[in-house]
């Protein structure tokens, strides 16, 4: 890979910060792969691209997350590779945190030995053996040097996952790319299936999403240019990215955000075509204190525990005052930081 004239991306992962890097990778143990709530692409192509690593180094790796991956379509992809776990908890394994910071969990302490990610928030207390955390705007490009760099074999199914996402955080290096990602991505290409990449972005629509679209149109609530709605209880939240890229396609709408629920949570997803809002933001204000925003400029989500009402969510007739007051709470919120916004 030749670096751009004047970059800086192969100083970052430099000749010390390799061979502490490499002084983990030890043949024989087993390395537990953590990645955050509710995991977008970027989450789990970079949680592969670290597991392929380790694999390189005959090491045993497994990745785990917790709630519901946001794309269906590349939870598909990955299949065995990613294991749905209730919590994330201390092992006796080596822990790495890919995506996700050790403080932002709440309640056991976990002590990674690897925190691999992006952010801009404070980092100071974070200690570990092997910390990289940069400010790019994924944490895919920061993995695609690690394989450059240890001479990591690059199969098709990981280098598209990887582009995918790239492309995907930064509306197709439209929007709050940095020299790092352009430089990934121009490396990454030419390993990719390109076959597999356009599924994955024009995934075939089921008919449960049509459903839950019909739901979501009946239920619409418009106010200027942004759209709150809800397609009530579902079986699968995961069609609720699709209903939202369906509605922005209405008219007149730059901004929409669908809530979903189930008998255990209450799911949002929120996508805008307005380059002035910054949708993760947004949702942080609102709901922040609620449950973990995962996400990014263009599109965020989260999901809350429904906890003591989850016991009436069997009951027929108590589901419709639930679900009003959930949209009353949700809508008013949301609304409310957006007229501030």
């Amino acid at each position: 890979m030749i670096p751009i004239k004047g970059s800086k991306m192969f100083r970052t992962f430099n000749f010390w910060k390799q061979r502490s890097f490499r002084k983990l990778m030890l043949p024989g143990k087993r390395l537990t792969i953590y990645t955050r709530n509710n995991p977008d692409s970027d989450s789990l192509a970079s949680s592969l691209a670290l597991k392929r690593i380790a694999e390189h180094y005959n090491m045993d790796a497994s990745i785990y997350y917790t709630g519901t991956i946001q794309n269906k379509t590349v939870g598909n992809v990955l299949g065995d590779d990613v294991i749905n776990t209730p919590a994330i908890v201390q092992t006796s394994n080596d822990m790495a945190l890919v995506d996700l910071l050790p403080t932002e969990l709440t309640g056991e302490k976990i002590n990674p030995v690897i925190v691999i990610g992006h952010t801009l928030g404070n980092i100071e207390g974070i200690r570990c053996a092997h910390k990289d955390i940069r400010t790019t705007e994924t944490t895919s490009s920061i993995m695609v040097e690690y394989l450059n760099r240890l001479d990591v074999a690059i199969d098709k199914r990981l280098a598209t996952l990887l582009l995918f996402a790239m492309r995907e955080k930064t509306n197709t290096l439209i929007m709050n790319f940095t020299l790092p990602d352009i430089e990934s991505y121009w490396y990454i290409h030419k390993f990719v299936d390109m076959e597999l990449l356009n599924s994955l972005e024009h995934p075939s629509a089921r008919l449960e999403t049509f459903e839950d679209l019909s739901r979501a149109i009946s239920n619409k609530s418009i106010k200027g240019a942004s759209l709150f709605t809800t397609v009530g209880f579902v079986k699968d939240p995961g069609t609720i990215p699709k209903v939202c890229k369906y509605l922005l396609d209405i008219e007149g709408i730059s901004t929409a955000l669908v809530l979903a629920v189930n008998a255990t949570k209450i799911y949002i997803y929120a996508e805008s075509k307005n380059m002035e809002l910054n949708m993760k933001n947004i949702l942080k204000k609102a709901f922040g204190e609620w449950g973990e925003v995962a996400g990014s400029p263009f599109h965020a989500s989260t999901s809350i525990p429904l906890g003591v009402f989850g016991t009436v969510a069997d009951m027929e007739k108590a589901k419709q005052y639930l679900i009003k007051s959930i949209n009353d709470a949700v809508s008013e919120r949301f609304f409310h930081v957006l007229e501030a916004e």
